[in-house]
């Protein structure tokens, strides 16, 4: 009976968690553009002087970045065409990256953006999973689940590379290892939201959250949790996919499910 409750709630909760943790995703992006259009003279200040360049570039820059993310939000939460969309957030980080980029630190960079870029292709995979197109399109789903997974990993490397206590570090690379392999998939992931919500929140990291004097800078750092939490969400519900452990341990029970269906049958023939 209990079971039986728990299964029933699954089915109801699974759908929510795929719809909604796509705008947890988009939170963050969503943030970023109302700071820059609340702040545009600082930020296209900023953005000139970092570039050495004239001011008006600067600001003519942060418009750009502003409408091309805005055209990618609307895409990917208003249409289904979510894939253009996640590619012209990627256009935007690149370019992003290209300008501004600190390049003694590009490896925290790199895993940095590799942790928004697998949220994005979770996002995709659940777009495809709620309209049930996952069949139509199998290897492209798998290969999203597989990137998405690889992807969020970034997030344990950087944990690890801070030095933090024995402990959360032994928990990062368990973590690391078991979802980039697809190990327990969606335990793994569950976990790994309690992780995160210990080392962003609970840790002495919280400053980072609201240590702020601009509120609206600690509402965008608390939309970036929302999306590192939305990608391990979705993750807990897709699964690891066809390339995983977890998916290598389906195939093989189903192999020998259809082995001892043919035994039965066989045996009932011959009798």
């Amino acid at each position: 009976m209990v079971s039986k409750t728990i299964n029933t709630l699954r089915r109801e909760i699974r759908p929510l968690v795929l719809k909604c943790m796509p705008y947890f995703v988009m939170s963050y992006y969503f943030l970023e553009v109302l700071y820059s259009v609340v702040n545009t003279p600082l930020v296209g200040r900023e953005r000139a002087i970092v570039l050495d360049v004239n001011e008006l570039f600067g600001h003519f820059y942060t418009a750009f970045d502003v409408l091309l993310t805005t055209g990618a939000i609307f895409l990917i939460l208003g249409t289904r065409k979510e894939a253009s969309g996640v590619t012209l957030l990627l256009i935007g980080r690149a370019v992003h990256r290209l300008f501004f980029s600190i390049w003694t630190m590009f490896f925290y960079f790199l895993f940095n953006d590799s942790l928004d870029v697998g949220s994005l292709l979770l996002l995709m995979a659940a777009k495809m999973n709620l309209r049930e197109q996952k069949d139509w399109f199998q290897s492209k789903y798998h290969l999203l689940l597989l990137g998405g997974r690889l992807c969020l990993c970034s997030l344990f490397i950087m944990w690890m590379d801070e030095g933090l206590e024995t402990l959360f570090s032994i928990v990062s690379f368990g973590l690391l290892v078991f979802i980039s392999l697809g190990f327990r998939c969606k335990l793994f992931a569950f976990l790994a939201v309690a992780a995160l919500l210990y080392h962003d929140v609970f840790s002495n990291h919280w400053s980072m959250l609201w240590g702020w004097n601009d509120t609206l800078l600690s509402i965008q750092y608390f939309s970036l949790l929302f999306c590192k939490i939305g990608g391990f969400l979705m993750l807990t519900e897709l699964g690891g996919g066809r390339w995983s452990l977890d998916g290598l341990r389906k195939r093989n029970g189903e192999k020998w499910e259809q082995k001892g269906n043919y035994r039965i049958i066989k045996s009932q023939t011959s009798a």
